[in-house]
C-alpha cells in the first residue's frame, strides 16, 4: 500500500492519448503496419472506436481506402504505427493531400526513430503537427534555467536526462513530506509539476499508487 510508482507506465501513455482525443470527439485512423502486431491487438481490444487503415497486399497503405476513412468538419487523428521509411512517407503524403478537404493531425503512440532520419521531412512533420504522449516536456521557464544554471555551476555539466529525472522525484517527494498531511493524501489530492516532470498519483486496484502524469505534445509550425 506505501508503493509510490514515480515513472508512468507506458500503457498510460497510450491510454491518455487516446482519452484526450476521444475528448476532442476526433476521428481516429490507425495505420499500423504488419509488424506492428501487438499495437493492432490492443487498438482491437481497448479502443473499439478506431478505425483501423487498410493495407495492399505486399503490406503498404492502401490510399484510396485511408481516403474513405476521412470524415469532413472533424478533426481526422492518424495514428500512424510504423518503422518503415515507404509506409510513413505514403501517410504523410496522403494526409498533406488530404488538408485542402479534410482536418488531420499526425499521431504516435511512442518514440519513433525512422522520424529522426534525413529521409523523413521535418517541414512535413510540422505541418502535420505531429501529437505524441510524454511523461516529460521542455521546460524554457525562468525557474528551470535557475535549475539549470545551479547544476552547471556545481557539476560543471549540463543535467542529463536521469539527473533532472532524479532531482524532480527528490524534490516532489521532500515537497509533499513537508506538508501538514500524510504523504498518502498528498498524492490524493495534489498534482504538481516540477522541472520536467508531472506527478498525479492514483490508487491502483492491488495497491499503492502510480503517477499518470502525461504530456500532451506536438510540434508547431515554430518549431
Amino acid at each position: 500500500p506505501n508503493l509510490y510508482q514515480s515513472i508512468v507506465p507506458v500503457a498510460d501513455l497510450k491510454s491518455v492519448m487516446f482519452d484526450f482525443m476521444n475528448a476532442k470527439q476526433g476521428n481516429i485512423i490507425a495505420v499500423i503496419d504488419k509488424k506492428k502486431e501487438t499495437i493492432r491487438k490492443y487498438i482491437l481490444e481497448n479502443q473499439k472506436e478506431v478505425k483501423i487503415a487498410p493495407l495492399t497486399v505486399s503490406g503498404g497503405l492502401n490510399v484510396e481506402g485511408f481516403k474513405r476513412l476521412l470524415i469532413k468538419n472533424k478533426i481526422n487523428y492518424v495514428v500512424m504505427e510504423t518503422g518503415n521509411t515507404g509506409m510513413i512517407k505514403s501517410t504523410m503524403t496522403a494526409m498533406l493531400n488530404a488538408m485542402a478537404l479534410y482536418s488531420v493531425q499526425l499521431v504516435i503512440l511512442e518514440p519513433n526513430e525512422t522520424l529522426d532520419t534525413d529521409e523523413i521531412s521535418f517541414e512535413n512533420l510540422t505541418k502535420l503537427h505531429l501529437m505524441y504522449p510524454s511523461a516529460t516536456r521542455e521546460n524554457n521557464s525562468p525557474e528551470a534555467q535557475v535549475f539549470m544554471q545551479n547544476y552547471r555551476k556545481k557539476n560543471k555539466v549540463n543535467p542529463s536526462t536521469y539527473a533532472i529525472r532524479g532531482f524532480d522525484i527528490t524534490f516532489d517527494t521532500m515537497m509533499r513530506l513537508s506538508q501538514d498531511k500524510t504523504y498518502q493524501e498528498t498524492a490524493e489530492t495534489m498534482i504538481t509539476e516540477q522541472v520536467e516532470s508531472k506527478f498525479e498519483y492514483h490508487k491502483k486496484e492491488e495497491g499503492g499508487y502510480v503517477n499518470k502524469g502525461v504530456y500532451i505534445l506536438y510540434y508547431d509550425t515554430d518549431l
